[in-house]
């Protein structure tokens, strides 16, 4: 009884190492599609970066609703890329919760999708220092124009939106399971590129899960979630968004601190449901 207790005062102590990034952050929608687009985070949303215009990308393919010019915006939580991943709606959540084996597969797959975002994404051509992309133009009609921006951007959405269903999938070495969609590419020539460009991610990530690369891949830039935790056809369900916020290295828990904080949540997670 006594191992018990201290093991959970132990992962308690781990708890602020594995919600550091936890806050509480008002989204005004400023222009996007269904894919991605931009939102205006409040620089006073007591979070560890700076307010001003972030791109966003949908990571949750579900029917969630994003904010637009029109519908205003959304108040969510800022949560990390690990700790968001199983938490984008209360169905998925249950899922986890009920199949915990789930969480074997969550740090490889979030290791995965930060590699990618930190390679095919136009950081050093496109994005100035800020890592905001602040500089790009947010008007959701070119979007599906054939530019190197928007081209990378929206397969590197793709990649995590596929991502999204495949919650027990841990060997990277084979993605024929990954399915290339053109999005709101219109132009035949932006539907090639992006093609093209998610073929040879594809094939990187292979590549790269063949020599164990993901065992250790620690993020290069920042990212967190932006989360809304409600039931899939609840109204104030707002699209769980992936923000690309800094362009520095960012640090991640080790393996055993992220498995640890996993086993911290699932035990918050019950003890709530038992409350």
């Amino acid at each position: 009884m006594r191992s018990k207790v201290f093991a959970l005062f132990a992962l308690l102590g781990l708890s602020q190492a594995c919600f550091a990034q936890t806050g509480t952050i008002s989204i005004n929608a400023v222009n996007r599609d269904g894919f991605g687009g931009v939102y205006e985070i409040d620089e006073s949303s007591g979070v560890a970066f700076d307010g001003g215009r972030y791109w966003w990308m949908c990571i949750e393919p579900n029917g969630s609703r994003s904010a637009g010019p029109v519908e205003g915006g959304f108040i969510a939580d800022s949560i990390s890329f690990a700790e968001g991943w199983d938490q984008m709606n209360t169905e998925r959540l249950t899922n986890y919760t009920n199949n915990p084996g789930l969480y074997l597969a969550l740090a490889t797959q979030v290791r995965v999708m930060e590699y990618v975002l930190d390679t095919y994404l136009p950081w050093t051509t496109l994005a100035g220092p800020s890592g905001r992309f602040a500089e790009q133009d947010a008007d959701p009609a070119l979007y599906g124009s054939n530019t190197d921006f928007y081209n990378a951007f929206f397969t590197v959405q793709n990649f995590l939106s596929e991502t999204y269903g495949k919650t027990n999938k841990t060997d990277f070495t084979n993605m024929a399971d990954y399915t290339f969609f053109a999005g709101n590419a219109t132009d035949p020539a932006s539907i090639l590129s992006r093609n093209t460009l998610f073929a040879t991610i594809l094939s990187d990530v292979e590549g790269k899960a063949s020599t164990n690369f993901f065992d250790t891949y620690t993020a290069q830039r920042g990212y967190m979630i932006a989360n809304t935790l409600f039931s899939e056809t609840d109204p104030d369900n707002w699209q769980d968004a992936l923000i690309i916020y800094d362009f520095v290295p960012v640090p991640e828990p080790s393996g055993a601190l992220l498995i640890a904080c996993t086993g911290l949540a699932v035990m918050l997670r019950r003890f709530r449901r038992l409350a």
